[in-house]
């Protein structure tokens, strides 16, 4: 495979990342809904694409993979559901910023679980990253964005245990039942959760239902999908920075299309917090992080 192809479609896959946020947006159902959907969506896609090897492949899942994999379904599951939420309080560019925080939280938690050593460079990195978080949260807070912005750090750090949990099965799990199952359990947490606040799952647009197949496609599985089979190409920790393409991504695609413009302090923190986490990635050692 040629270094160019890769990086092609390394690039596409966070230009399609990019657009979940604006997908959103655009849609009119409650958070949860389009959350449950995405998921629903995705799993039937890699079902379907999977179906040839997707029963004996799931049979040859031992207890312990079985177990991590609905694990870091949950946690998938608890991060959709907060971010798409988060999206209703603060902007575009706040909310992908908060959420990619999942990089630090990585680290952090694999120093405090895992006990996976922290070298200074990537602990500058971490406190550059929350200099720049403090600085958009005091700005936000201000304007009434504080709540939105917690909800995007709470799923940053949902994520980050998705990515953890994830990370110990997926190298002995084949890629498409590893999604099935995965997004099947998300896609059942959700379920339960639209139930309890009493949501419908029926009487929305044709465009609504256009853009629950489109997050699907897009961020969910040309995203996704095409960085995890980087990782097996280029060096984790590329694909890892590679990542952060989508606050930029999102941040223009936004100004695009709603005419929401970047704050100084926004511009400014969103700096420090992409700098901090470009060192901190760059310089882990610890084990290879996978990009579900």
């Amino acid at each position: 495979m040629r270094p160019a192809h890769i990086y092609i479609a390394i690039f596409f896959s966070i230009l399609c990342m990019s657009t979940s946020s604006i997908l959103v947006r655009c849609c009119t159902a409650p958070a949860l809904i389009i959350s449950f959907y995405r998921v629903l969506f995705t799993a039937g896609i890699a079902g379907a694409v999977g179906q040839g090897q997707l029963t004996a492949n799931l049979k040859k899942l031992s207890q312990r993979e079985l177990y991590y994999t609905v694990g870091a379904g949950f946690f998938l599951a608890l991060h959709l559901g907060f971010w798409i939420s988060s999206l209703n309080y603060t902007s575009i560019s706040s909310s992908v910023l908060f959420t990619n925080l999942q990089v630090i939280f990585v680290l952090i938690l694999s120093a405090l679980l895992l006990k996976e050593k922290v070298n200074r460079i990537v602990t500058t990195g971490i406190l550059i990253a929350l200099a720049g978080s403090i600085m958009i949260v005091n700005g936000d807070l201000a304007s009434g964005k504080i709540l939105g912005d917690m909800l995007a750090l709470l799923s940053g750090l949902f994520v980050a245990l998705y990515f953890l949990i994830g990370r110990k099965v997926r190298d002995g799990v084949d890629i498409w039942t590893y999604t099935f199952l995965n997004t099947g359990t998300a896609a059942v947490v959700l379920f339960i959760g639209c139930k309890i606040f009493n949501l419908s799952f029926f009487g929305f647009s044709r465009l609504d239902w256009l853009w629950f197949l489109l997050q699907a496609l897009a961020p969910g599985l040309a995203g996704h999908a095409i960085l995890n089979w980087a990782l097996k190409y280029v060096k984790a920790p590329l694909v890892s920075v590679s990542v952060l393409g989508e606050s930029v991504g999102a941040s223009i695609l936004a100004y695009i299309i709603f005419r929401e413009a970047l704050a100084w302090y926004q511009i400014i923190g969103g700096i420090f917090i992409l700098t901090g986490i470009y060192i901190a990635a760059t310089h882990e050692k610890g084990p290879t992080q996978k990009v579900n």
